[in-house]
């Protein structure tokens, strides 16, 4: 996803993998890539063998939280993830599904240095929607709402405008929020997030369908759908 799922190695560092009858769990990091770069992946062996039937495992890249809960999301065909990455790619420039735990978030996403929220947003699921919010050039919708796996949250949508010129922002990024473990999350010129806010037994998990410039509303739909099938077990 040219610069949606956010960079990707430390965060998520996600295990593809087709498991038999288990569903449990749905990530960035700081290395030069962005979690959902166009390219990065392919798909599974198994994948490919079995459109429309295989699961993605993800890794949150916290132990605490990984140690405690699997996250896995079925994958609809014409969908990969590889063993190792952080997120789901689909055919439309790069774009796809992360998991993440977001720790603080930038006021201005595109003036980003020196702008990380001071206090930090607190840890409940109300608090990074505020954040969320407030930014700056970051337009979000009225917060709804939500459940997944029978855990509830904040569902809302955000979108990066798109007359914007990302190279004239700071670090040539436009960040939207830091992981401590994660690294920060950048966006592209007009993508639009799917951000599911979930309390996950205190834990706060989101998780991040992004939509691009080549994103269909049957891509959107699709990508609805795979989050819908998540289940959040514990391990």
């Amino acid at each position: 996803m040219n610069s949606s799922l956010n960079q990707k190695p430390v965060v998520f560092v996600a295990v593809a993998t087709v498991l038999a009858g288990v569903l449990a769990a749905c990530g960035s990091s700081a290395d030069d890539t962005n979690s959902g770069e166009t390219g990065v992946t392919t798909q599974s062996a198994e994948a490919t063998q079995t459109p429309g039937a295989a699961t993605h495992a993800f890794a949150t890249g916290n132990p605490s939280f990984d140690g405690a809960y699997a996250i896995t999301m079925k994958l609809l065909d014409g969908y990969s993830a590889d063993p190792g990455e952080s997120v789901v790619f689909g055919s439309d420039g790069g774009q796809g599904i992360s998991t993440w735990l977001v720790g603080n978030v930038y006021a201005n996403p595109c003036h980003s240095n020196n702008t990380l929220l001071d206090p930090p947003i607190d840890p409940s699921v109300d608090g990074l929607v505020a954040g969320l919010a407030s930014q700056q050039g970051h337009p979000a919708t009225t917060p709804s709402d939500v459940e997944v796996d029978g855990y509830t949250g904040k569902y809302m949508e955000m979108t990066v405008p798109a007359g914007i010129d990302v190279a004239d922002c700071d670090h040539g990024e436009f960040r939207t929020w830091l992981n401590p473990q994660e690294g920060n999350r950048y966006l592209e010129a007009g993508q639009r997030d799917l951000l599911w806010i979930l309390d996950i037994h205190g834990d706060r998990l989101v998780i991040d369908a992004a939509l691009g410039p080549e994103t269909t509303p049957q891509d959107r739909a699709d990508r609805t759908q795979m989050v819908e099938s998540i289940q959040i077990d514990p391990v």
